[in-house]
């Protein structure tokens, strides 16, 4: 086998992995259940609490607000 063989082979394993790695990451391994409830209506209410002055900025500590927002309303992770 020649190098440049080598090298591609190799750069085409090392975009799968990658690829593979990120695909899984971007799955949520859970997701929010509230019995009767209108998600949407309260994820706009507590985007408003979390983000607001913000200026665009997510952070931890906005997102942690926005997951004690929706709990305190009721929702509750639950895995997928």
């Amino acid at each position: 086998m020649n190098h440049h063989y080598l090298t591609t082979l190799t750069m085409k394993f090392a975009l799968i992995l990658v690829l593979s790695l990120t695909g899984c990451a971007l799955w949520p391994t859970w997701h929010w259940e509230k019995p009767g409830g209108d998600y949407s209506e309260d994820e706009k209410y507590c985007k408003l609490q979390a983000y607001s002055g913000a200026d665009g900025a997510v952070t931890k500590a906005n997102v942690r607000i926005m997951h004690s927002c929706l709990e305190e309303r009721g929702w509750r992770k639950v895995p997928n």
